[in-house]
């Protein structure tokens, strides 16, 4: 089945499991500063220093995906990677994930396997954390090293592999497996709007390559004929050269550029002006004219001035249909956040692993500890804790039980439970935020709206100005006439006006890239220009999202017992205590277990002692004796912003420590810019109101505007409301609790450590753990607007002076094939000459 790979020895790797769990990528907080790196992600290992080259690894999985690569002598991939300078790590699992269910056409759905005519099979997945070209040279070469797996082709621009094997040799979930052990995570793929993309986008690149072939051809000719007008040219070569060169025009014309004159179709029909009807106009004047002078031998070809002026138009329709698409996929967020497949309890007591979308109302699902909810229902058999942070923004998981409702989305942290299925997909308290979201993507952005008024007004007037100009000529004869009006269709070029505003965003997103802030939609540039609102959410953006313990009452070597069976558990409490007591060196019992999970703490046994952790309220139900000491504690730990929990041992309570999120470094500062550029600060928050009102307080927010307790329906409601009144709306969150509120916003930003459907609703994503870069983001937007304006200004001063001159019969059809490109030229000169940001280099 699989090629087993010769495995190098135990000691010649040094490991160190303890700095990151195989799986979570996550680095622990003793690894030191000065660690070295993992020798397959890069992260930081556990290991400071070494006397030999061998390598060295952060976790298991890494050093097994190492030795796999190795054994199969692909280990040029670390090499290929390094040359590339890809930035990320690698994402390993160890091989942990259990991948029989890939077996199972049920669960495979779209991916279900293809039988062929010779009995192989053909499928397609979705592949995670590829990241380049080593990538997919790693995977393809790992195909042709494993028996029965025939074929690999990885697309990096939708992150797919097409897979060809042989049934009879080797599964699918092997080579999932397989694929798992190399750090890449297969998934079947979802059946959403991405195929079409993938068709429309290879359509329009395959147009784009056919016309770029033809204007480049037809320039060179061209450039031959008019260095002939001055050198001299034998008459055989100048007719064989017109003829090929209309040729070539006539090709790019009717091939991919009739998707013009269908455009110009539906304009008459429809009676709208569309910049598709004074092109249409003038490739069929050119062509025919050209194409008669071709024949005849006689007058201007303008066979060149065709093929480039298709050509850029083509070009600047594909990075629209670009921007388009990277806007439409906020409406596949619900795909993004809730499981796609879920544990189906069957009439016999077996569970059967289904797609989602196949379950009904009725129907009970199964979910184990640490995984995610993937449906709105009701809990028929368990209780355990659950992570709701994603949907409600509460920083606290809360304890659910029989008869109680569950959301999708949320997450199961600590014991497996049953639940009856009310409402899947659309129809659960997250779908229905999430239609929001496609009502935010329809709607036409001002900049869109001011391109389409001008391309309007420009369509009507030059239309009417080339039946002007062959009117006003014709007494002259049809010829000059034609030949006049033909000049003002090719010199009033709507290139510039295409492409200024999508090149425009263009730049500005790619030096927004370099800067760390990475931008979806570039048209929100605009909204950041002038002034508004700017409403922060707490956990995760002024704060950092990882809870940590920052005071202590009381007897520290409780700490380790409750580190035992915290151990035990899922949630950031848990992770504080036990952070804290490796951080104080305190002795864990290797024989604690966890009794009991009640709302707002646990109950346990570690070293021979009865330990309960949680609140003050939870403790006094398991009838634990609290002094007076500990309840003015716990009432002043609160007042400073720390939440307060508390460490009984055998029915006394002898621990109180205070939980922090940290301030984000740079959030106060990042607030005071903002302020001086006319934005009004506040924040949103499902936290407690005393917690959001501290935070308020440490980063300079007044406290009137500083909001907490909150659903996503209150958020987003909020945000409706100011956006009637209060100019541009921003939103700034992290957590899908945010998903809602930040399409709806105009302008919604995610930063760094946020919720991936934060990220996917968000069309700026702020890459860099600093929010001082907010104020940069802020300023280049003003810098791109005013780009924008010029741009268009430019384009149209150009075209005022050409038609002008074209009317006049000063600019003969060769001069305006020589003057058509002087627009787009000069709008691609300015926009990558321009400082989107200050001090930058263009």
């Amino acid at each position: 089945m699989l090629t087993d790979p010769t495995t190098p020895s135990q000691g010649d790797v040094l490991t160190a499991d303890v700095a990151r769990a195989p799986g979570n990528g996550v680095v622990n907080e003793n690894t030191p500063e000065n660690s070295l790196p993992c020798s397959h992600c890069g992260l930081p290992s556990a290991v400071t220093s070494q006397d030999t080259d061998a390598p060295v690894f952060c976790c298991s999985g890494c050093q097994g995906a190492y030795e796999l690569i190795d054994g199969w002598g692909l280990a040029d991939f670390y090499a290929l990677r390094d040359q590339l300078d890809v930035e990320g790590q690698t994402s390993i699992s160890g091989g942990r994930r259990d991948y029989s269910a890939f077996d199972s056409n049920l669960f495979l759905g779209p991916s279900t396997p293809v039988t062929m005519s010779d009995g192989l099979q053909r499928t397609r997945l979705s592949l995670h954390a590829l990241h380049c070209g080593a990538c997919a040279w790693l995977i393809e070469n790992a195909a042709s090293r494993t028996d029965g797996w025939l074929v690999s082709r990885v697309s990096l621009v939708d992150h797919t592999i097409n897979i060809v094997f042989d049934p009879s040799k080797i599964k699918l979930s092997e080579i999932a497996r397989l694929l798992d052990k190399l750090g890449y995570e297969p998934a079947p793929q979802t059946t959403n709007s991405d195929d079409a993309f993938v068709r429309q986008n290879r359509k329009l690149l395959m147009q784009i390559a056919v016309a770029g072939f033809c204007a480049a051809n037809a320039m060179w000719i061209g450039i031959a004929l008019y260095a002939g007008e001055f050198s001299g040219v034998a008459a055989s070569h100048w007719n064989y050269l017109r003829l090929i060169g209309t040729g070539l025009g006539i090709v790019s014309v009717v091939g991919p550029g009739r998707t013009f004159f269908r455009g110009a179709l539906a304009s008459i029909r429809t009676r709208t002006p569309h910049m598709d009807l004074p092109v249409a106009a003038g490739l069929s004047v050119g062509t025919i004219a050209g194409t008669i002078n071709a024949v005849t031998g006689r007058g201007s070809v303008y066979f060149d001035s065709l093929a480039v002026l298709v050509f850029l138009l083509l070009l600047g329709r594909w990075i629209q249909f670009r921007q388009q698409h990277r806007a439409a996929r906020s409406v596949d967020l619900l795909l993004r956040i809730t499981p796609r497949h879920a544990k189906r309890l069957g009439t016999d007591g077996e569970c059967d692993l289904v797609l989602v979308d196949s379950l009904q109302v009725g129907d009970v699902v199964e979910v184990s500890a640490g995984e995610g909810i993937p449906v709105d229902g009701t809990i028929t058999n368990g209780q355990t804790t659950v992570d709701r942070s994603l949907l409600t923004g509460e920083s606290e998981p809360i304890m659910l039980g029989q008869g109680e409702k569950v959301v999708a989305g949320s997450v199961n942290l600590t014991r497996l439970i049953q639940i009856s299925v009310d409402a899947i997909g659309q129809q659960t308290r997250i779908g229905r935020l999430m239609k929001t979201v496609e009502t935010a993507a329809a709607t036409k952005t001002p900049i869109g709206q001011l391109a389409d008024r001008i391309g309007g007004v420009f369509v009507v007037v030059v239309t009417i100005l080339a039946l002007v100009t062959l009117l006003a000529w014709w007494q002259n004869g049809w010829a000059i006439a034609a030949e006049h009006a033909t000049s003002l269709l090719i010199v009033a070029c709507p290139c510039a006006l295409a492409l200024a505003t999508p090149l425009a965003i263009a730049v500005a997103i790619g030096r927004s890239a370099h800067r760390k802030i990475l931008v979806r939609d570039g048209s929100s540039m605009q909204r950041l220009s002038g002034s508004g609102t700017v409403w922060f959410d707490k956990t995760g953006t002024l704060t950092e999202g990882r809870p940590r313990v920052v005071e202590m009452l009381g007897d520290t070597e409780a700490i380790g017992l409750a580190a035992a069976i915290e151990a035990h558990c899922c949630h950031p409490v848990a992770d504080c205590i036990i952070t804290e007591a490796h951080r104080l060196r305190l002795d864990i019992p290797a024989d604690a277990f966890l009794e009991g999970v009640g709302s707002g703490g646990i109950t346990g046994r570690s070293g021979g002692r009865s330990i309960a952790v949680g609140t003050l309220n939870f403790l006094r139900k398991q009838s634990v004796s609290i002094c007076d000491e500990f309840s003015q504690a716990a009432e002043n730990f609160s007042l400073r912003g720390h939440s307060p929990v508390t460490i009984a041992v055998d029915g006394r309570a002898c621990t109180m420590i205070g939980i922090v999120d940290p301030i984000r470094r740079g959030a106060a500062e990042s607030i005071g810019n903002l302020r001086k550029s006319g934005w009004r600060i506040g924040i949103l928050s499902g936290d407690n109101r005393q917690v959001v009102q501290q935070v308020a307080q440490k980063v300079g927010i007044d406290q009137d505007v500083a909001r907490g307790e909150l659903s996503p329906e209150d958020k987003l409601e909020i945000v409706r409301r100011t956006g009637a009144d209060a100019g541009s709306v921003v939103m700034i969150g992290d957590g899908a609790n945010d998903a809602a509120a930040l399409a709806a916003a105009d302008v919604g930003i995610a930063v760094r450590g946020g919720a991936e459907i934060s990220l996917q609703a968000a069309p700026i994503y702020l890459a860099s753990t600093k929010l001082v870069t907010l104020a940069e983001l802020f300023d280049a937007a003003r810098s791109t607007k005013y780009l924008i304006y010029t741009t268009f200004a430019v384009s149209l001063s150009y075209n005022l002076v050409a038609v002008s001159l074209a009317m006049a019969g000063q600019i003969s059809p060769l001069l305006a094939a020589v003057l058509m490109p002087i627009s787009s030229v000069s709008v691609l000169a300015l926009t990558l000459g321009w400082p989107i940001y200050r001090g930058s280099q263009p």
